[in-house]
């Protein structure tokens, strides 16, 4: 009895005992599963920061970070002063520059003021070139030139000017009226001494840009023909009395001439825009054909976007781009009422209504983002930054594409 006994204790401590030996390779085998698992995920951490290593810089980790739907907003700058038109803001070296009502105001792209200048202009405007600019009131003698940092002169010219321009080294020019002429155009080196000048007996001078090395003009105005509206373009040398070409353009407005090339420069009307050659005379014509242009830009070396509508309200546009020979590059349709176009390289930012759109040449839409009602125009300086210029502030954004 007592074997029997000792024997069914000994039978309880054997089933225990596999009991326990169960219980620890369970364990045993979820140890080394959670062991698999830490690995696994190690190895897919070590992958991840391999492959998008770029990705985790600060530039890289600003370029990236996207908010429901919106651009992330790297800084917003109220206006100085009420009031800044859509053309009055431009890329300069070190950051942007823009001119309200009263003030010329430089920003780093940081959104830090790096200068402000009051100004009394009645239509203030203003164009730059790398770490020069020039602004000027229309309509009145006044401008004035800075440079990266601060206001380097002021000036008057004649009592009426409608346009300036000015080079990356500092030469700049000014079209004014002149006693005895319909109007001229005035050139100046960075020093502010007189470089060059022609007088125009029948043009009313309205546009103006130099080439890069600051050797010749394109000018732009009208006149009137036979009761016709005719407007021309001056080819001028500064080496020459006379004008090096002279191209007409009958029953069209001319909304800006502009160099895109040291030896091209773009003619924008209301029916076309044309590149000209300024070795031979030549020109490349790209006609709208009855469609209705609601933003341009031009893009130095680039290329030339057009933005062209089916209806005269801007409704259902379409974006054109033309090379810096005039050819057409791209071409697509968007069903947008296009307010303002930019373009960086291949990169074209669109702006419609709320919203900001960025494409290439050929019509792929990398991207949209919401960016505010009040938004008038956009800059692109860069091809994932765009500033958003608004009724009263200047926003910065980051575009994920």
């Amino acid at each position: 009895m007592a074997y029997s006994d000792d024997y069914d204790e000994y039978d309880d401590y054997d089933e225990r005992d596999d009991e326990t030996e169960e219980k620890v390779d369970i364990r045993s085998y979820a140890a080394k599963l959670l062991l698999v698992l830490v690995f696994c995920a190690i190895c897919c951490l070590v992958v991840a920061v391999a492959t998008n290593w770029d990705k985790l810089s600060p530039e890289g980790i600003e370029e990236t970070v996207r908010f429901s739907g919106m651009a992330k907003e790297a800084f917003s700058q109220d206006i100085s002063g009420t009031s800044v038109l859509e053309k009055n803001i431009i890329n300069t070296d070190g950051g942007v520059l823009y001119i309200s009502d009263t003030s010329v105001v430089k920003l780093d792209y940081n959104g830090e003021q790096i200068f402000s200048s009051q100004h009394s202009y009645t239509n203030p405007f203003v164009k730059g070139n790398g770490a020069y600019s020039i602004a000027y009131s229309v309509g009145s003698g006044s401008y004035k030139i800075f440079g990266t940092s601060s206001e380097l002169h002021s000036g008057e010219q004649g009592n009426s000017i409608t346009d300036c321009d000015i080079t990356s080294e500092g030469l700049y020019c000014i079209i004014s009226d002149k006693t005895g002429y319909l109007s001229a155009l005035y050139v100046y080196d960075k020093d502010n001494n007189f470089v060059y000048s022609y007088s125009f007996n029948a043009l009313y001078a309205m546009s103006v840009s130099l080439n890069s090395e600051g050797t010749m003009a394109a000018v732009g105005g009208v006149n009137s023909v036979d009761g016709r509206m005719v407007s021309k373009v001056f080819l001028l040398d500064f080496t020459k009395k006379e004008p090096v070409y002279t191209f007409e353009y009958t029953d069209q407005i001319i909304y800006e001439v502009k160099f895109i090339e040291n030896d091209r420069f773009v003619v924008v009307t209301d029916k076309m825009a044309s590149v000209a050659e300024c070795s031979n005379g030549r020109e490349h014509p790209y006609l709208y054909n009855s469609k209705v242009l609601t933003a341009y830009d031009i893009s130095y070396g680039n290329a030339i976007v057009l933005s062209l509508a089916d209806f005269d309200d801007g409704r259902e546009c379409s974006v054109v781009t033309l090379n810096p020979g005039g050819s057409e590059a791209g071409v697509f349709s968007t069903g947008l009422k296009i307010y303002s176009v930019s373009c960086r390289k291949d990169k074209i930012a669109v702006l419609s209504e709320d919203k900001l759109y960025l494409y290439n040449y050929y019509g792929d839409c990398f991207n949209s983002w919401e960016i505010g009602s009040d938004a008038k125009s956009v800059l692109l300086p860069q091809e994932k930054t765009a500033y958003i210029l608004g009724v009263s502030e200047i926003r910065k954004h980051i575009l994920d594409s």
